[in-house]
């Protein structure tokens, strides 16, 4: 909960930051008295403190803040919109005046807290057909090729999942990068050979749950033909030829658009760009913000669409019922969650932990 006061963001605590206490779930109730305050030499300067009834646990007002413990706080806003809007790091660091390493480190913190915050919204029924396609890029060298696996919503625009997919590099090759992929093959040996597929599985597996009955489109790719026939899919699968003109009236339109984004708004997907990502953490946690940002704060499209009325006010996330109103940055980060208040299945744990079995680098802090 929070309450605006002389221009500052004041945050009543929402919940009890120990994970043992019956209040760390939040309540209405009044669980806390207040327990004195601290003052800083940086804003908001004068730091309230809270005592919790129950537990006793002491904890502050900036416990619940996205910029916890951060030296310079309130930065968080302008690095999403500048990240998504097409800036590398280093030109978002000098803008600040702040260092890359501390721009990086809010990026990973905010898509950490994406995740949590897309757990309150946990999607029980899919009412619309999708499109499911990859999206493929490269981390670290272009000897890392991947893809990242995505399906929307053919009407909302929503983006449902996201996941990674390691590949091998394809293709022709000079002969030193004949030698140096032979190198790294010798040092690290091939990535799988089925991880497309592996993906494929697991992602139309959960749609065939939630969305029985409804048309899922692809291109011709084998490892979605394999991964439909190889369980009871309940899904319709209608294969799209990928050279087919990417109009709206294509059924792959709106997964090509979310690509399309991916290319126009993210520094690291622009053709021949030197901000790429160095390791699949970042990657992945560019793609997580990308993706809460695209379904929850902005609308499906920015000007009228005479074929959708609502396409400049809705956002996605309102055309399949899960808010109200396209949110705001306070909206999603303005109180920060814990791993403790959240149910996580073993890819969330993986995300947030930043775990990836088969990277060829160590993740920078």
């Amino acid at each position: 909960m929070m309450a605006k006061t002389s221009g500052q963001l004041h945050l009543t605590p929402p919940y009890c930051p120990n994970s043992l206490c019956l209040f760390h779930f939040g309540t209405e109730e009044r669980f806390y008295v207040k327990n004195g305050f601290t003052t800083t030499d940086r804003a908001p300067f004068r730091n309230q403190r809270y005592r919790c009834k129950r537990c006793k646990i002491q904890f502050s007002e900036n416990t619940f803040r996205i910029d916890y413990r951060r030296k310079i706080p309130g930065l968080e806003r302008d690095i999403l919109e500048k990240s998504l809007h097409g800036m590398s790091n280093n030109s978002i660091a000098r803008g600040l005046k702040i260092s890359e390493t501390a721009v990086r480190s809010r990026i990973k913190t905010m898509s950490h807290q994406s995740k949590l915050f897309e757990k309150d919204f946990e999607i029980r029924e899919i009412n619309e057909n999708l499109a499911y396609d990859g999206f493929e890029t490269f981390t670290h060298s272009q000897f890392q090729p991947c893809y990242l696996n995505t399906v929307v919503g053919s009407h909302s625009m929503f983006n449902y999942e996201v996941t990674f997919s390691p590949l091998n590099r394809k293709g022709r090759m000079t002969e030193e990068q004949k030698l140096k992929q032979t190198e790294l093959m010798k040092k690290h040996g091939p990535f799988p050979r089925d991880s497309v597929y592996q993906e494929s599985l697991y992602i139309i597996q959960n749609l065939s749950i939630l969305a029985p009955g409804k048309i899922l489109f692809t291109d011709e790719h084998y490892s979605y033909d394999r991964a439909v026939r190889s369980f009871d899919c309940k899904l319709i699968h209608e294969k799209i030829n990928s050279k087919e003109k990417r109009v709206p009236s294509n059924p792959l339109f709106s997964i090509n658009r979310l690509h399309n984004n991916y290319r126009h708004y993210l520094s690291s997907q622009h053709r021949e760009t030197i901000s790429f990502h160095k390791h699949e953490a970042a990657l992945l946690e560019k793609a997580q913000l990308m993706k809460v940002y695209h379904n929850f704060m902005r609308t499906k499209f920015v000007k009228k669409n005479k074929f959708d009325p609502h396409a400049h006010e809705w956002s996605p996330a309102m055309y399949i019922g899960l808010t109200d109103k396209v949110m705001s940055f306070e909206d999603v980060f303005g109180v920060r969650k814990l791993k403790t208040q959240v149910r996580l299945n073993e890819k969330d744990q993986q995300f947030l932990d930043r775990v990836y079995p088969y990277s060829r680098q160590k993740i920078a802090a």
